[in-house]
């Protein structure tokens, strides 16, 4: 079975949202099968920073979807925006 790789960013709800542990909670919270496969963090404006996750995940049916439900459900996440998805 291959791998598919997606590329999210991740709003958090507010400036003060410590980005490191919201990191932690995303990676607790993802389905079976998917990890982070490297972070970036961005600025956006006015304090805002967004996590840039790439997501190593399963081909599978639904998973992308799955990822992103899990990660809209995450504490401190506002949120999510896909920007790309590939298979790997």
């Amino acid at each position: 079975m291959g791998r598919v790789l997606t590329q999210i960013k991740v709003f958090p709800t507010e400036v003060g949202v410590d980005l490191v542990r919201l990191q932690d909670d995303v990676r607790k919270g993802l389905p079976e099968g998917a990890t982070i496969a490297k972070a970036e963090e961005e600025p956006i404006a006015f304090g805002l920073v967004a996590l840039v996750l790439t997501i190593s995940m399963i081909e599978k049916e639904g998973i992308v979807e799955e990822v992103e439900k899990a990660l809209a459900s995450t504490a401190n996440v506002g949120e999510i925006q896909t920007v790309a998805i590939s298979r790997c």
